[in-house]
């Protein structure tokens, strides 16, 4: 419980004000609405802070200092700023989200689904 006392989100100041919503729309446009990391078009995109705003609240509202991320690849580098350690992906987490998508999707039958999904067992 005291790494999520210790953390606290110092950007919310920033990002509750007319000024950040103009801008957040500026960086979405800059960075052609993709996350500049991955590329991914999809999902939400977030504007991160590459310097924290923890650390260099001066550079709060700097354009420089901001970047277009997709929620996946802002949560990983959020963690490892705080100190946490980062999610490393395995093989089978991976098979079993491509499973799953297909099903979503109607790519895919759940009987070849189901011989994908290499950690699950009935």
């Amino acid at each position: 419980m005291a790494v999520i006392d210790d953390y606290k989100r110092h950007s919310r100041r920033v990002t509750r004000t007319k000024r950040w919503q103009v801008l957040r729309h500026e960086i979405l446009e800059r960075d052609g609405w993709a996350c500049v990391d991955c590329g991914t078009r999809r999902g939400r995109l977030e504007i991160d802070h590459v310097k924290a705003v923890r650390s260099r609240p001066d550079l709060a509202f700097a354009a420089d200092n901001l970047a277009t991320r997709c929620s996946r690849c802002h949560s990983a580098k959020t963690r490892i700023e705080v100190g946490w350690s980062p999610v490393f992906e395995s093989p089978d987490r991976d098979d079993w989200a491509n499973a799953v998508a297909e099903l979503a999707t109607g790519n895919a039958t759940p009987a070849s689904a189901k011989e994908k999904m290499t950690c699950w067992n009935p």
